[in-house]
Protein backbone atom coordinates (compact mmCIF):
# COMPACT_ATOMS: atom_id res chain seq x y z
CA UNK A 1 0.00 0.00 0.00
CA UNK A 2 2.91 2.29 0.49
CA UNK A 3 4.55 2.00 -2.33
CA UNK A 4 1.35 2.36 -4.26
CA UNK A 5 0.57 5.83 -2.29
CA UNK A 6 4.54 6.29 -3.23
CA UNK A 7 4.08 6.12 -6.90
CA UNK A 8 0.77 7.85 -6.70
CA UNK A 9 2.85 11.35 -5.24
CA UNK A 10 5.49 10.89 -7.47
CA UNK A 11 2.98 10.59 -10.78
CA UNK A 12 1.36 13.45 -9.58
CA UNK A 13 4.40 15.22 -8.47
CA UNK A 14 3.89 15.64 -4.83
CA UNK A 15 7.48 16.34 -3.69
CA UNK A 16 6.46 17.17 -0.06
CA UNK A 17 5.01 13.80 0.52
CA UNK A 18 8.20 12.03 -1.00
CA UNK A 19 10.51 13.88 0.78
CA UNK A 20 8.14 12.81 3.91
CA UNK A 21 8.62 9.45 2.92
CA UNK A 22 12.19 9.04 1.33
CA UNK A 23 11.97 5.49 3.44
CA UNK A 24 9.10 3.92 1.43
CA UNK A 25 11.39 3.56 -1.75
CA UNK A 26 14.97 5.13 -2.63
CA UNK A 27 15.30 7.97 -5.19
CA UNK A 28 18.13 6.16 -7.30
CA UNK A 29 15.31 2.69 -7.36
CA UNK A 30 12.61 5.06 -9.44
CA UNK A 31 9.18 2.94 -10.07
CA UNK A 32 8.31 1.81 -13.43
CA UNK A 33 5.62 3.57 -15.73
CA UNK A 34 2.95 0.37 -15.44
CA UNK A 35 3.35 0.90 -11.74
CA UNK A 36 2.24 4.07 -12.05
CA UNK A 37 -0.33 3.48 -13.67
CA UNK A 38 -1.87 0.67 -11.91
CA UNK A 39 -1.41 2.74 -8.63
CA UNK A 40 -3.14 6.18 -10.03
CA UNK A 41 -5.55 3.67 -11.58
CA UNK A 42 -6.51 2.02 -8.27
CA UNK A 43 -6.73 5.31 -6.51
CA UNK A 44 -8.97 6.49 -9.48
CA UNK A 45 -11.47 3.55 -9.08
CA UNK A 46 -11.35 2.93 -5.56
CA UNK A 47 -12.17 7.36 -5.39
CA UNK A 48 -15.10 6.74 -7.93
CA UNK A 49 -16.51 3.29 -6.15
CA UNK A 50 -16.60 5.24 -2.61
CA UNK A 51 -18.39 8.35 -4.23
CA UNK A 52 -20.98 6.05 -6.16
CA UNK A 53 -21.35 4.11 -2.97
CA UNK A 54 -22.16 7.35 -1.43
CA UNK A 55 -24.51 8.26 -3.59
CA UNK A 56 -26.15 5.61 -3.75
CA UNK A 57 -26.40 5.59 -0.39
CA UNK A 58 -28.04 9.00 -0.68
CA UNK A 59 -30.13 7.97 -3.78
CA UNK A 60 -31.34 5.19 -1.94
CA UNK A 61 -32.33 7.50 1.78
CA UNK A 62 -34.37 9.94 -0.62
CA UNK A 63 -36.01 6.83 -2.10
CA UNK A 64 -36.90 5.60 1.06
CA UNK A 65 -38.00 8.65 2.60
CA UNK A 66 -40.28 9.41 -0.58
CA UNK A 67 -41.90 6.22 -0.76
CA UNK A 68 -42.61 6.67 3.38
CA UNK A 69 -44.50 9.98 2.22
CA UNK A 70 -46.21 8.73 -0.51
CA UNK A 71 -46.94 4.89 0.42
CA UNK A 72 -47.52 5.82 4.57
CA UNK A 73 -47.72 9.67 5.13
CA UNK A 74 -50.07 11.09 2.73
CA UNK A 75 -52.51 8.08 2.69
CA UNK A 76 -52.37 7.30 6.36
CA UNK A 77 -53.58 11.16 6.47
CA UNK A 78 -55.82 10.66 4.56
CA UNK A 79 -57.50 7.86 6.62
CA UNK A 80 -57.12 9.50 9.57
CA UNK A 81 -59.05 12.28 8.34
CA UNK A 82 -61.92 10.05 6.54
CA UNK A 83 -61.68 7.77 10.58
CA UNK A 84 -61.78 11.45 12.33
CA UNK A 85 -65.20 12.69 9.53
CA UNK A 86 -66.92 9.41 10.89
CA UNK A 87 -65.75 10.08 14.44
CA UNK A 88 -67.17 13.65 14.07
CA UNK A 89 -70.75 12.05 12.90
CA UNK A 90 -70.60 9.35 15.66
CA UNK A 91 -70.72 11.82 17.76
CA UNK A 92 -73.48 13.95 16.19
CA UNK A 93 -75.90 10.71 16.06
CA UNK A 94 -75.28 10.12 19.39
CA UNK A 95 -75.63 13.78 20.73
CA UNK A 96 -79.34 13.27 18.88
CA UNK A 97 -79.73 10.43 20.54
CA UNK A 98 -79.02 11.46 23.85
CA UNK A 99 -81.55 14.65 23.26
CA UNK A 100 -84.29 12.27 21.38
CA UNK A 101 -84.00 8.52 23.05
CA UNK A 102 -86.20 5.84 20.47
CA UNK A 103 -85.36 7.70 17.63
CA UNK A 104 -82.65 5.06 16.41
CA UNK A 105 -80.08 7.70 16.42
CA UNK A 106 -77.92 5.68 19.00
CA UNK A 107 -77.77 2.71 16.64
CA UNK A 108 -76.58 4.81 13.65
CA UNK A 109 -74.21 6.61 16.21
CA UNK A 110 -72.57 3.00 16.83
CA UNK A 111 -72.74 1.70 13.01
CA UNK A 112 -70.43 4.38 12.27
CA UNK A 113 -68.34 3.74 15.64
CA UNK A 114 -67.87 0.22 14.44
CA UNK A 115 -66.76 1.30 10.65
CA UNK A 116 -64.38 3.40 12.57
CA UNK A 117 -63.08 0.59 14.12
CA UNK A 118 -62.53 -1.37 11.20
CA UNK A 119 -60.74 1.52 9.23
CA UNK A 120 -58.53 1.55 12.32
CA UNK A 121 -57.96 -2.04 12.03
CA UNK A 122 -57.42 -2.14 8.00
CA UNK A 123 -54.70 0.46 8.67
CA UNK A 124 -53.04 -1.09 11.55
CA UNK A 125 -50.92 -3.71 9.83
CA UNK A 126 -49.30 -1.62 7.57
CA UNK A 127 -47.75 0.53 10.55
CA UNK A 128 -45.17 -2.37 11.92
CA UNK A 129 -42.09 -0.23 10.88
CA UNK A 130 -43.44 2.96 12.93
CA UNK A 131 -44.36 1.77 16.40
CA UNK A 132 -45.20 5.21 17.90
CA UNK A 133 -47.94 5.20 15.08
CA UNK A 134 -49.04 1.65 15.69
CA UNK A 135 -49.41 2.55 19.68
CA UNK A 136 -51.10 5.52 18.77
CA UNK A 137 -53.65 3.58 16.77
CA UNK A 138 -53.93 0.51 19.27
CA UNK A 139 -54.70 3.28 21.93
CA UNK A 140 -57.01 5.04 19.62
CA UNK A 141 -58.88 1.52 18.97
CA UNK A 142 -59.17 0.62 22.14
CA UNK A 143 -60.40 4.36 23.52
CA UNK A 144 -63.00 3.92 20.41
CA UNK A 145 -64.46 0.43 21.54
CA UNK A 146 -64.79 1.43 25.11
CA UNK A 147 -66.44 4.92 23.93
CA UNK A 148 -68.81 2.89 21.33
CA UNK A 149 -69.78 0.61 24.91
CA UNK A 150 -70.91 3.57 27.03
CA UNK A 151 -74.42 4.11 27.25
CA UNK A 152 -74.82 7.65 29.84
CA UNK A 153 -73.66 10.65 29.08
CA UNK A 154 -70.94 11.36 31.78
CA UNK A 155 -69.57 8.48 30.32
CA UNK A 156 -69.64 9.34 27.48
CA UNK A 157 -68.14 12.90 27.59
CA UNK A 158 -65.29 11.55 29.44
CA UNK A 159 -64.28 8.97 27.01
CA UNK A 160 -64.80 11.23 24.61
CA UNK A 161 -62.32 13.83 26.01
CA UNK A 162 -60.01 10.41 25.25
CA UNK A 163 -60.68 10.32 21.86
CA UNK A 164 -60.07 13.68 20.84
CA UNK A 165 -56.68 13.55 23.21
CA UNK A 166 -55.62 10.27 21.19
CA UNK A 167 -56.80 11.31 18.07
CA UNK A 168 -54.26 14.81 18.46
CA UNK A 169 -51.67 12.72 19.51
CA UNK A 170 -51.81 10.23 16.33
CA UNK A 171 -51.75 13.35 14.56
CA UNK A 172 -48.73 14.57 15.64
CA UNK A 173 -46.64 11.84 15.76
CA UNK A 174 -47.89 11.71 11.87
CA UNK A 175 -46.67 15.49 11.08
CA UNK A 176 -43.66 14.50 13.54
CA UNK A 177 -43.19 11.58 10.94
CA UNK A 178 -44.14 13.45 7.63
CA UNK A 179 -41.65 16.02 8.60
CA UNK A 180 -39.03 14.15 9.82
CA UNK A 181 -38.67 12.18 6.01
CA UNK A 182 -39.24 15.56 4.55
CA UNK A 183 -35.98 16.38 6.28
CA UNK A 184 -34.49 13.03 5.10
CA UNK A 185 -35.43 13.45 1.63
CA UNK A 186 -34.13 16.85 1.43
CA UNK A 187 -30.90 16.25 3.05
CA UNK A 188 -30.34 13.07 1.28
CA UNK A 189 -31.27 15.19 -2.45
CA UNK A 190 -28.81 17.50 -1.30
CA UNK A 191 -26.06 14.92 -0.41
CA UNK A 192 -26.91 13.27 -3.84
CA UNK A 193 -26.48 16.64 -6.15
CA UNK A 194 -23.06 17.36 -4.17
CA UNK A 195 -21.76 14.07 -4.48
CA UNK A 196 -22.85 13.87 -8.35
CA UNK A 197 -21.13 17.12 -8.80
CA UNK A 198 -18.21 16.43 -7.23
CA UNK A 199 -17.87 12.92 -9.22
CA UNK A 200 -18.30 14.72 -12.25
CA UNK A 201 -15.75 17.37 -10.83
CA UNK A 202 -13.11 14.81 -9.93
CA UNK A 203 -13.82 13.22 -13.20
CA UNK A 204 -13.33 16.53 -15.18
CA UNK A 205 -10.09 17.36 -13.22
CA UNK A 206 -8.44 13.90 -13.44
CA UNK A 207 -9.53 14.01 -17.27
CA UNK A 208 -7.15 17.07 -17.42
CA UNK A 209 -4.34 16.17 -14.50
CA UNK A 210 -3.70 12.92 -15.64
CA UNK A 211 -2.36 13.91 -19.50
CA UNK A 212 -1.03 16.75 -17.66
CA UNK A 213 1.20 15.37 -15.91
CA UNK A 214 1.79 12.22 -18.04
CA UNK A 215 3.55 14.80 -20.78
CA UNK A 216 5.24 16.54 -18.29
CA UNK A 217 6.70 13.15 -15.96
CA UNK A 218 7.80 11.53 -19.68
CA UNK A 219 8.21 14.61 -22.22
CA UNK A 220 10.66 16.44 -20.12
CA UNK A 221 13.10 13.62 -19.80
CA UNK A 222 12.75 12.78 -22.71
CA UNK A 223 13.76 16.31 -24.01
CA UNK A 224 16.83 16.16 -21.92
CA UNK A 225 17.59 12.59 -23.05
CA UNK A 226 16.96 14.38 -26.54
CA UNK A 227 18.84 17.01 -26.27
CA UNK A 228 21.75 15.13 -24.39
CA UNK A 229 21.94 12.37 -27.75
CA UNK A 230 22.34 15.55 -29.87
CA UNK A 231 25.12 16.83 -28.39
CA UNK A 232 26.94 13.43 -28.23
CA UNK A 233 25.63 13.07 -32.11
CA UNK A 234 27.73 16.35 -32.40
CA UNK A 235 30.70 15.59 -30.79
CA UNK A 236 30.46 17.20 -27.22
CA UNK A 237 30.50 14.76 -23.78
CA UNK A 238 27.31 15.44 -21.90
CA UNK A 239 25.97 14.48 -18.25
CA UNK A 240 22.17 12.72 -18.97
CA UNK A 241 20.13 13.20 -15.96
CA UNK A 242 18.98 10.45 -14.51
CA UNK A 243 15.01 11.25 -13.51
CA UNK A 244 11.41 10.78 -13.79
CA UNK A 245 10.06 6.91 -14.34
CA UNK A 246 12.35 3.83 -13.61
CA UNK A 247 11.97 2.90 -17.71
CA UNK A 248 13.65 6.71 -18.52
CA UNK A 249 16.23 6.75 -15.00
CA UNK A 250 17.48 2.87 -16.39
CA UNK A 251 17.76 4.91 -20.29
CA UNK A 252 19.77 7.76 -19.24
CA UNK A 253 21.88 5.28 -17.14
CA UNK A 254 22.96 3.51 -20.49
CA UNK A 255 23.37 6.46 -22.49
CA UNK A 256 25.86 7.55 -19.65
CA UNK A 257 27.43 3.88 -19.91
CA UNK A 258 27.54 4.19 -23.56
CA UNK A 259 28.94 7.93 -23.11
CA UNK A 260 32.09 6.37 -20.96
CA UNK A 261 32.48 3.57 -23.59
CA UNK A 262 32.23 5.56 -26.33
CA UNK A 263 34.64 7.94 -24.73
CA UNK A 264 37.09 4.63 -24.29
CA UNK A 265 36.84 4.11 -27.56
CA UNK A 266 37.43 7.37 -28.54
CA UNK A 267 40.59 7.51 -26.40
CA UNK A 268 42.10 4.24 -27.34
CA UNK A 269 41.41 5.23 -30.91
CA UNK A 270 43.50 8.52 -30.72
CA UNK A 271 46.31 6.96 -29.31
CA UNK A 272 46.59 4.18 -31.82
CA UNK A 273 46.32 6.83 -34.32
CA UNK A 274 49.29 8.82 -32.69
CA UNK A 275 51.67 5.96 -31.94
CA UNK A 276 50.83 4.87 -35.94
CA UNK A 277 51.19 8.54 -37.21
CA UNK A 278 54.10 8.64 -35.34
CA UNK A 279 55.67 5.28 -36.00
CA UNK A 280 55.34 6.24 -39.97
CA UNK A 281 56.55 9.71 -40.07
CA UNK A 282 59.57 8.50 -39.00
CA UNK A 283 60.72 6.22 -41.82
CA UNK A 284 58.86 8.37 -44.51
CA UNK A 285 60.68 11.65 -43.38
CA UNK A 286 63.99 9.50 -43.93
CA UNK A 287 62.26 7.82 -47.30
CA UNK A 288 61.58 11.59 -48.27
CA UNK A 289 65.12 13.24 -47.30
CA UNK A 290 66.93 10.46 -49.05
CA UNK A 291 64.54 11.09 -52.51
CA UNK A 292 65.18 14.64 -52.72
CA UNK A 293 69.22 13.86 -51.55
CA UNK A 294 68.96 11.85 -54.83
CA UNK A 295 67.61 13.91 -56.95
CA UNK A 296 69.93 16.76 -55.69
CA UNK A 297 72.68 14.70 -57.65
CA UNK A 298 75.11 14.99 -54.53
CA UNK A 299 75.76 11.43 -54.84
CA UNK A 300 76.20 10.81 -58.38
CA UNK A 301 74.64 12.02 -61.62
CA UNK A 302 71.11 10.35 -62.53
CA UNK A 303 69.43 9.52 -65.66
CA UNK A 304 66.28 10.98 -67.04
CA UNK A 305 63.88 7.69 -66.06
CA UNK A 306 65.62 7.70 -62.34
CA UNK A 307 64.60 11.32 -62.63
CA UNK A 308 61.47 10.97 -63.69
CA UNK A 309 60.77 7.84 -61.08
CA UNK A 310 62.60 9.62 -58.11
CA UNK A 311 60.07 12.59 -58.42
CA UNK A 312 57.08 10.23 -58.14
CA UNK A 313 58.48 8.66 -54.83
CA UNK A 314 59.60 11.73 -53.67
CA UNK A 315 55.88 13.61 -54.52
CA UNK A 316 54.10 10.69 -52.91
CA UNK A 317 55.95 10.55 -49.73
CA UNK A 318 55.67 13.85 -49.05
CA UNK A 319 51.99 14.21 -49.76
CA UNK A 320 51.49 11.04 -47.28
CA UNK A 321 53.81 12.62 -44.71
CA UNK A 322 51.27 15.83 -44.83
CA UNK A 323 48.49 13.19 -44.87
CA UNK A 324 49.58 12.15 -41.65
CA UNK A 325 50.80 15.40 -40.19
CA UNK A 326 46.83 16.22 -40.74
CA UNK A 327 45.96 13.50 -38.79
CA UNK A 328 47.98 14.35 -36.23
CA UNK A 329 46.52 18.34 -35.80
CA UNK A 330 43.33 16.53 -35.79
CA UNK A 331 44.26 14.05 -33.35
CA UNK A 332 46.07 17.55 -30.94
CA UNK A 333 42.75 19.34 -31.85
CA UNK A 334 40.37 17.36 -30.76
CA UNK A 335 42.51 16.39 -27.54
CA UNK A 336 42.97 19.94 -26.87
CA UNK A 337 46.71 19.83 -26.90
CA UNK A 338 48.01 21.61 -29.83
CA UNK A 339 49.62 24.30 -29.20
CA UNK A 340 49.69 28.07 -30.20
CA UNK A 341 52.22 31.05 -29.72
CA UNK A 342 49.41 33.86 -30.61
CA UNK A 343 50.51 37.37 -31.43
CA UNK A 344 49.99 40.36 -33.03
CA UNK A 345 51.23 39.68 -36.64
CA UNK A 346 51.22 41.46 -39.97
CA UNK A 347 49.21 40.06 -42.67
CA UNK A 348 51.30 40.39 -45.46
CA UNK A 349 54.48 38.38 -44.00
CA UNK A 350 51.86 35.39 -43.84
CA UNK A 351 50.97 36.28 -47.32
CA UNK A 352 54.04 36.09 -48.86
CA UNK A 353 55.40 32.77 -46.92
CA UNK A 354 52.13 31.31 -48.27
CA UNK A 355 52.79 32.18 -52.35
CA UNK A 356 56.54 30.75 -51.47
CA UNK A 357 54.88 27.73 -50.32
CA UNK A 358 51.75 26.89 -52.81
CA UNK A 359 53.69 28.11 -56.26
CA UNK A 360 55.38 24.50 -56.60
CA UNK A 361 52.20 23.16 -55.68
CA UNK A 362 50.25 25.18 -58.00
CA UNK A 363 52.47 24.59 -60.74
CA UNK A 364 51.79 21.26 -61.12
CA UNK A 365 48.33 22.35 -62.46
CA UNK A 366 49.66 25.41 -64.61
CA UNK A 367 47.28 27.51 -61.52
CA UNK A 368 48.12 30.64 -60.66
CA UNK A 369 48.03 32.29 -57.17
CA UNK A 370 47.03 36.13 -56.96
CA UNK A 371 47.24 37.44 -53.68
CA UNK A 372 46.37 41.00 -52.34
CA UNK A 373 45.76 42.72 -49.57
CA UNK A 374 44.60 46.30 -48.28
CA UNK A 375 47.37 47.82 -47.13
CA UNK A 376 49.36 47.28 -43.59
CA UNK A 377 46.57 44.60 -41.67
CA UNK A 378 47.12 43.29 -37.97
CA UNK A 379 45.94 40.59 -37.12
CA UNK A 380 45.88 38.44 -33.03
CA UNK A 381 46.92 34.82 -34.40
CA UNK A 382 49.64 32.18 -34.41
CA UNK A 383 51.27 32.86 -37.17
CA UNK A 384 52.50 29.02 -38.17
CA UNK A 385 48.42 28.39 -37.49
CA UNK A 386 47.37 31.32 -40.02
CA UNK A 387 49.81 30.12 -42.50
CA UNK A 388 48.07 26.37 -42.08
CA UNK A 389 44.78 27.75 -42.89
CA UNK A 390 45.05 29.63 -45.72
CA UNK A 391 47.52 26.71 -47.06
CA UNK A 392 44.40 24.32 -46.22
CA UNK A 393 41.91 26.58 -48.51
CA UNK A 394 44.43 26.92 -51.29
CA UNK A 395 45.00 23.47 -51.42
CA UNK A 396 41.38 22.35 -51.47
CA UNK A 397 40.79 24.74 -54.50
CA UNK A 398 43.88 23.77 -56.27
CA UNK A 399 42.41 19.98 -56.08
CA UNK A 400 38.94 20.68 -57.70
CA UNK A 401 40.15 23.89 -59.64
CA UNK A 402 40.59 23.01 -63.41
CA UNK A 403 44.07 23.51 -64.92
CA UNK A 404 45.55 26.80 -65.77
CA UNK A 405 42.74 28.52 -63.59
CA UNK A 406 43.51 31.31 -61.07
CA UNK A 407 42.97 31.35 -57.21
CA UNK A 408 42.69 33.94 -55.53
CA UNK A 409 43.90 35.30 -52.02
CA UNK A 410 42.82 38.39 -50.19
CA UNK A 411 42.98 39.70 -47.06
CA UNK A 412 41.11 43.18 -45.88
CA UNK A 413 40.88 44.85 -42.30
CA UNK A 414 36.81 44.29 -41.33
CA UNK A 415 35.66 45.02 -37.93
CA UNK A 416 38.56 45.39 -35.47
CA UNK A 417 40.10 42.10 -37.54
CA UNK A 418 41.02 40.56 -40.59
CA UNK A 419 38.79 39.44 -43.56
CA UNK A 420 40.49 36.35 -45.43
CA UNK A 421 39.14 35.22 -48.74
CA UNK A 422 40.26 32.39 -50.89
CA UNK A 423 38.25 32.13 -54.58
CA UNK A 424 38.71 29.66 -56.94
CA UNK A 425 37.09 28.66 -60.23
CA UNK A 426 36.08 25.62 -59.78
CA UNK A 427 32.53 23.56 -60.12
CA UNK A 428 31.25 24.52 -56.20
CA UNK A 429 29.85 22.79 -53.47
CA UNK A 430 26.49 21.99 -53.23
CA UNK A 431 24.99 24.37 -50.53
CA UNK A 432 23.17 21.09 -48.32
CA UNK A 433 26.99 20.10 -48.39
CA UNK A 434 28.84 23.85 -47.49
CA UNK A 435 28.58 22.63 -43.46
CA UNK A 436 29.19 18.75 -43.94
CA UNK A 437 32.45 19.57 -45.83
CA UNK A 438 33.54 20.58 -42.28
CA UNK A 439 33.27 17.56 -40.62
CA UNK A 440 36.41 14.82 -40.05
CA UNK A 441 37.36 12.97 -43.44
CA UNK A 442 34.19 14.00 -45.47
CA UNK A 443 34.77 14.71 -48.89
CA UNK A 444 32.38 15.72 -51.95
CA UNK A 445 32.15 13.04 -54.10
CA UNK A 446 31.50 13.33 -57.96
CA UNK A 447 30.71 10.62 -60.42
CA UNK A 448 33.83 9.85 -62.34
CA UNK A 449 35.96 11.24 -59.47
CA UNK A 450 38.63 9.54 -57.12
CA UNK A 451 38.42 10.99 -53.20
CA UNK A 452 41.94 13.20 -52.63
CA UNK A 453 43.40 13.70 -49.88
CA UNK A 454 42.46 12.81 -46.45
CA UNK A 455 39.08 14.66 -46.16
CA UNK A 456 40.71 16.87 -43.02
CA UNK A 457 41.82 19.81 -44.89
CA UNK A 458 38.80 22.03 -43.87
CA UNK A 459 38.02 20.57 -40.44
CA UNK A 460 41.25 21.30 -39.75
CA UNK A 461 40.70 24.93 -40.82
CA UNK A 462 37.38 25.38 -39.03
CA UNK A 463 39.18 23.94 -35.49
CA UNK A 464 42.04 26.94 -36.42
CA UNK A 465 39.94 29.42 -36.81
CA UNK A 466 37.47 28.90 -34.07
CA UNK A 467 39.74 28.39 -31.26
CA UNK A 468 41.80 31.66 -32.41
CA UNK A 469 38.40 33.63 -31.86
CA UNK A 470 37.09 33.34 -35.63
CA UNK A 471 34.39 31.97 -37.81
CA UNK A 472 34.30 30.11 -41.23
CA UNK A 473 32.41 29.73 -44.07
CA UNK A 474 31.92 28.83 -47.56
CA UNK A 475 30.19 30.53 -50.61
CA UNK A 476 28.82 29.25 -53.82
CA UNK A 477 29.79 32.10 -56.51
CA UNK A 478 28.86 31.98 -60.11
CA UNK A 479 31.49 30.67 -61.21
CA UNK A 480 34.08 28.99 -58.49
CA UNK A 481 33.60 28.67 -54.61
CA UNK A 482 34.55 31.65 -52.09
CA UNK A 483 36.35 30.50 -48.86
CA UNK A 484 35.90 32.81 -46.31
CA UNK A 485 37.33 33.23 -42.61
CA UNK A 486 37.72 35.79 -40.02
CA UNK A 487 40.40 36.56 -37.07
CA UNK A 488 40.57 39.61 -34.18
CA UNK A 489 42.38 42.02 -34.26
CA UNK A 490 44.60 42.82 -31.57
CA UNK A 491 42.27 45.56 -30.23
CA UNK A 492 39.64 43.05 -30.10
CA UNK A 493 41.10 40.89 -27.41
CA UNK A 494 40.25 37.66 -28.52
CA UNK A 495 41.98 34.54 -27.18
CA UNK A 496 41.82 31.18 -28.51
CA UNK A 497 40.12 29.04 -26.82
CA UNK A 498 42.55 25.62 -27.44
Amino acid sequence: MARSVMSVAEFLGLSWWKRGNATISSPTQGISIPRRVRAVATLILAMVVLMAAMAGQAIYTLGESSSTLLEVGIPLQREILRIREIQNQAEFYRSLGNLLPGKGYKNTANVLLVQEQQHLRNIFPDLGQYPTLATDLANLQEILHKYAGTFTPEAGAVLRIQVDRNFHRLRSDLVTLLQTQARQANSARRHAIWLLGLLVTMTALLALLIPWRVAVTLSRPLRNIRAALERIGAGHSTQVAETGPLELRELAAGIAQMQQRLKEDERLRHVFLSQVSHELKTPLASAYSGSELLLSERLGPIGPKQREVLEIVSRQVHELILAIQEMLDMHALQARRLEYHVTALEVDTVLVELERRMIPLLGKKGQQLVISSSGEILVLADPQRLLQILANLVSNSYKYAPPSSSILVSAIADRDGALFSVQDEGPGIPEALQEKVFEDFYQVHRAGDIPKGTGLGLSIARELVRAQGGWIRLQNLSKGLLGQFWLPGPRTGGQPDG
